[in-house]
């Protein structure tokens, strides 16, 4: 049996759509928006949201600075306020965090009232990184020819790269599902990173809010690639710790460094970046904010999954539950399902689903055993269907990321 969301936003026009983006309902979002009959100013907000989607970053900070200066009646301050979100998450990406943290000052200072408490101190946190970075040089990527990187598994079945700072070569994960790029307080001290700015508090999966400062290395060496100024989350060592100390990551790279790379090939026991990408049909990743997204098609309908090399396993989150809810609940029997990560690991009301067949770009693939978690996770799903995971990925001979022209394809 196949189990599929159904395509339950059927509205039309310009709050439809911003529905279908409220939902993460990104790949429908995009392939509708030609279909509507928009205003010039309705369609030009739609278009900065998609290219943000679509890291056309500076593209969409164009379209958005138009409209703040038009100044539309018709624009709530709910429209505006997204805006200058979708501004904020624009100038990060390039690197400008002085106007990444002009546009969080501002959404604090004007639309206060509109967010909830969580969110609030979300904002207030990031805002403390952005100024902290205000005056770091741009992250720049310089190729010297194709690399080939030898990785390995670690304990936990991660993908371990070798990563060269201040004459250290040291292996860290490597995450696509990493917002930032994270190293542990004593690597940081070992590999000279230069500490920046005041400690703030970050979320994990738990819940629990971990204190965290940052840093940059002024020069990382990734095979053949040479990256400056990489910034890292620094985290205490024991957040990085489990098992009892017996599985410790020293350090994480994350999207920021991984995006810039432009290409990635990913195979067994390799990593292969060529230094002149290549470019498809398929349009099938998005970035939304720091989380890259993949368009997964099961039963012919279009979900929007997030996409973490750093997860093992496929798992379906409560969205997923609440379209197929009557579904599942008749061919399967509850259990607690276990997530975890950095700050630990919690116990959920779930499901373990069978038979399901799923097509990421040119592959096609049956899963079974997927795990379901039928309860919201704070901060963590947000209407997403779910999470691809190893179980897809390691069914193929390679996987190919590509940043530049937004594809993922899988290759036997």
């Amino acid at each position: 049996m196949t189990l599929f969301a159904a395509n339950v936003f059927s509205q039309r026009g310009f709050e439809g759509m911003l529905k279908l983006h409220e939902n993460k309902d990104f790949f429908r979002f995009i392939k509708s928006s030609a279909q509507q009959d928009l205003s010039e100013w309705q369609s030009k907000f739609i278009s900065s949201l998609i290219l943000n989607l679509q890291s056309k970053n500076a593209a969409s900070n164009e379209l958005i600075n138009e409209l703040l200066q038009e100044n539309h009646r018709e624009m709530n301050d709910s429209l505006k306020m997204l805006l200058y979100e979708t501004r904020m998450k624009n100038s990060v990406h390039l690197c400008n965090y002085k106007d990444a943290s002009i546009s969080s000052e501002f959404i604090l200072n004007n639309y206060s009232a509109l967010i909830d408490s969580s969110e609030l101190a979300d904002i207030n946190n990031s805002l403390i990184i952005w100024k902290a970075a205000e005056n770091l040089g741009q992250q720049i990527v310089t190729f010297s020819g194709d690399s080939k990187i030898s990785t390995k598994r670690d304990l936990a079945g991660l993908i371990n790269i070798p990563v060269k700072c201040s004459g250290h070569t040291e292996d860290f994960v490597f995450d696509t599902g990493a917002n930032f790029s994270v190293v542990s307080s004593s690597y940081a001290k070992k590999l000279k990173m230069i500490m920046i700015g005041g400690s703030f508090e970050v979320g994990s999966i738990t819940g629990k809010k971990i204190t965290s400062r940052l840093a940059y290395a002024e020069m990382l060496e990734i095979g053949r690639i040479k990256i400056s100024n990489a910034l890292f989350l620094v985290m205490p060592d024991e957040s990085l710790s489990f098992a009892g100390g017996l599985y410790v990551i020293n350090g994480i790279i994350g999207l920021p460094v991984i995006q810039a790379m432009k290409e990635l090939h990913l195979r067994k026991n390799e990593i292969y970046i060529p230094e002149k990408r290549n470019n498809s049909a398929l349009t099938n990743l998005l970035i939304d904010g720091f989380i890259p997204v993949i368009e997964v098609i099961n039963n012919n309908d279009s979900l929007a999954f997030t996409f973490d090399t750093g997860a093992k396993t496929t798992l379906l989150y409560s969205s997923y539950y609440d379209l197929n809810r009557s579904v599942i609940e008749k061919k399967y029997e509850p259990e607690e399902i276990e997530f975890g990560g950095a700050g630990g690991t919690i116990k959920l009301k779930g499901f373990v689903l069978g038979d399901l067949i799923f097509r990421v770009g040119t592959s096609v693939l049956k899963l079974d055993e997927v795990k379901l978690i039928a309860e919201r996770i704070k901060d963590h799903d947000r209407s997403f269907v779910g999470n691809l995971g190893q179980d897809y990925m390691g069914e193929f001979s390679e996987m190919i990321l590509n940043f530049e022209h937004m594809y993922v394809d899988f290759k036997k």
